[in-house]
């Protein structure tokens, strides 16, 4: 008869939520890595400011003009071929590479209700987050979507852009949210 592995065995009253919140020491606590915002401005400004954003290998959009799954659409295809885009497509979703992404911005493909995610490593089969964050929808300044955090770590993205009214921004690294914050202005509020 076998005998179980010392390693298997499994404790009681210990409560783990993800690997991410996982501590060494049994200190258990929430912690909240994301940094997110709105801004007034629009993604191709933040694109324009080559001094912000780190170096990055992918692009992902996944709403294009409010149409979800922009590369299933004809005439959304149609244009970046006439543009001379060179794309790829994942569920519908456009990838490009950092020059690709330059040429959709200067040539006026971003027009509000868009959505790009960057991330640092190409991915062929890169899963953009399940819901949306477009400002429309939800402002950052208040909250988030559920899992968005766990996402963006599990996919290695480190900016999303959600852009309608105002941009929504959330990314893992403390120093680009300060960046941003710093060079572009917060939307006045609403009365």
């Amino acid at each position: 008869m076998a005998r179980p592995l010392a390693s298997t065995r499994v404790r009681r009253g210990t409560l783990r939520t993800s690997a991410f919140h996982a501590d060494p020491y049994r200190i258990h606590r929430v912690t909240e890595r994301i940094a997110s915002g709105r801004l007034a401005v629009s993604i191709p400004d933040v694109l324009d400011a080559v001094d912000l954003l780190p170096d990055f290998q992918l692009a992902a959009i996944a709403v294009m003009d409010g149409n979800e799954r922009p590369g299933e659409w004809p005439s959304i295809r149609r244009r970046l071929r006439a543009e001379g885009i060179r794309h790829m497509t994942h569920r519908g979703v456009l990838l490009l590479t950092p020059g690709e992404l330059d040429r959709f911005s200067s040539v006026g493909l971003f027009n509000g209700q868009d959505e790009l995610y960057l991330a640092a490593e190409w991915n062929d089969e890169f899963e953009v987050f399940p819901g949306r964050i477009s400002s429309d929808l939800v402002n950052f300044e208040e909250t988030t979507p559920l899992g968005l955090e766990e996402w963006m770590v599990d996919s290695g993205c480190f900016l999303a852009l959600g852009e309608s009214q105002g941009l929504n921004f959330a990314t893992l690294d403390s120093q680009l949210a300060e960046k941003l914050r710093t060079r572009f202005p917060a939307p006045k509020a609403r009365r």
